[in-house]
């Protein structure tokens, strides 16, 4: 395959339609809930990146807790990004994060997921202040999804139930495309930071979402994570959504 062939295989928006329309909407409908449910705002460090919105529902806690990673293969995009999301979740009685980290090529993936496990332990800490958390969720979209795994590996906070949308588990592909040049990952350390490559045993119940327009590529992807899941004894569903791409899917799952 050649370098452009790869480069498309992995380029969420050659499948995708309105790119820039579907986050500006996002964007303004986030913007909408801050002014209207004024979230708890807080950073994890001292990088303003690391910043969280955390919104509350109205009554007494504790709640359940839903924290969302966000996407933009580790280089783009902020936490606000996925602030919209927090009105299906208010809805239902929970609590929401959408939590923010450096990008590349300013750090390693590495120190994103440190800075996401940071952000996680502040926003569950925020809550504890506010009438606590019985449970959390943890949640993320493409590479937010290959964030959020590392992170439920990680912390040492229990992690009931994990949401990967539209998810990154194998790096080792993207070694040779665009994606990688602010990366600058050899595949020795793609390999090292795949879901798909590390031992699943002892994971909490996974969501793996995908779009029907996703990319091929992530489709494939997909599929092998849920198998690897359940070959590790991993309670696992595959959600596909119809007529929905990369982008748009956040906001039909």
């Amino acid at each position: 395959m050649s370098t452009l062939d790869k480069d498309q295989a992995y380029s969420p928006s050659h499948f995708a339609t309105q790119v820039d329309a579907t986050l500006a909407r996002q964007a303004d409908a986030g913007r909408a809930l801050v002014a209207r449910h004024s979230p708890i705002a807080g950073r994890a460090t001292v990088s303003p990146a690391t910043r969280f919105n955390l919104f509350v529902p109205d009554g007494d806690g504790p709640w359940t807790l839903m924290v969302f990673i966000h996407g933009g293969y580790w280089q783009e995009l902020d936490a606000t990004a996925t602030d919209f999301l927090a009105q299906r979740y208010l809805a239902r009685g929970m609590a929401f994060a959408s939590i923010g980290y450096d990008l590349a090529p300013d750090v390693s993936i590495e120190t994103m997921i440190e800075q996401c496990m940071q952000g996680l332990a502040a926003a569950f800490q925020a809550l504890d202040e506010h009438g606590g958390a019985w449970s959390i969720k943890l949640g993320g979209h493409s590479a937010g999804a290959q964030l959020a795994y590392w992170v439920a590996r990680r912390t040492p906070l229990p992690i009931d139930r994990l949401l990967l949308v539209s998810g990154v588990f194998d790096l080792a592909p993207l070694v040779d495309t665009y994606v990688n040049a602010p990366l600058d990952l050899n595949m020795e350390q793609a390999r090292a930071l795949s879901p798909l490559h590390d031992d699943l045993s002892g994971l909490p119940p996974c969501r793996v979402v995908i779009a029907e327009n996703d990319p091929p590529a992530f489709h494939r992807q997909a599929d092998a994570f849920l198998a690897a899941l359940a070959q590790a004894g991993v309670p696992c569903q595959r959600v596909e959504l119809p007529d929905c791409d990369h982008f748009d899917v956040l906001e039909r799952f």
